[in-house]
């Protein structure tokens, strides 16, 4: 028997994308997956897959993420946006819910898994022939991120830089942004003030990060 208000039109299909992000060698990342199946076989791709039927987005972003990367993310995870122009999936009308976060250097190491053949950070700013209009999420993410680490009030790049830090990383993490490094020093300055992070002079100037006691 048919579910209670089914009708008789076609429906498009839903899924869920998420950007992640690092400072992986002193440079801005992002993680890919290789897709293993067509469409699109072998090229990189956002991890990202079909929601299913019961479950919230936020969610499914996650477990695409657990299952293409083997990654499980603790902190938030923000949704970005949509896209929904007909045509961008060759497999029928799909409308994408993106998300991105960051993730601390270090802490996560990649293994693809599921339909992702590959899974690896790679370079901001390196040329990639993306899947599906996934250039369009990254710049989306990319957005999201640079507006996190300028606004004074957010402490999304102290999320992204390592727990110790020096001035060349907030260098790289700055530039693979599209900023300067001249918007660096009042960043740091703001940090230091606020205390959440703390300057520490030796063996080599560096930053740490102050962890909270609440």
């Amino acid at each position: 028997m048919p579910a209670p208000y089914c009708y008789e039109y076609p429906r498009p299909m839903v899924t869920v994308d998420l950007a992640v992000f690092s400072l992986v060698e002193q440079s801005l990342r992002v993680l890919l997956i290789r897709r293993g199946h067509e469409p699109f076989a072998g090229k990189w791709a956002i991890p990202g897959g079909f929601l299913e039927m019961d479950e919230p987005a936020e969610a499914g972003a996650r477990r695409e993420l657990r299952e293409e990367t083997g990654l499980e993310i603790a902190g938030p995870v923000e949704p970005i946006g949509f896209l929904a122009e007909p045509g961008r999936d060759p497999r029928g009308r799909t409308i994408t819910l993106a998300h991105a976060t960051v993730v601390r250097p270090g802490e996560h190491k990649p293994q693809g898994g599921d339909d992702a053949t590959e899974a690896a950070w790679i370079k901001i700013g390196d040329h990639i022939d993306l899947a599906f209009d996934h250039g369009e999420i990254l710049s989306q993410a990319l957005a999201w991120l640079r507006r996190g680490v300028i606004d004074r009030t957010s402490t999304l790049a102290l999320e992204v830089l390592p727990r110790s830090f020096r001035l060349e990383d907030v260098h790289a993490l700055f530039l693979g942004l599209g900023l300067t490094h001249r918007q660096t020093a009042p960043w740091l300055r703001r940090m230091v003030r606020s205390g959440r992070i703390e300057r520490v002079e030796e063996p080599l100037l560096h930053f740490h990060l102050v962890e909270s006691t609440s």
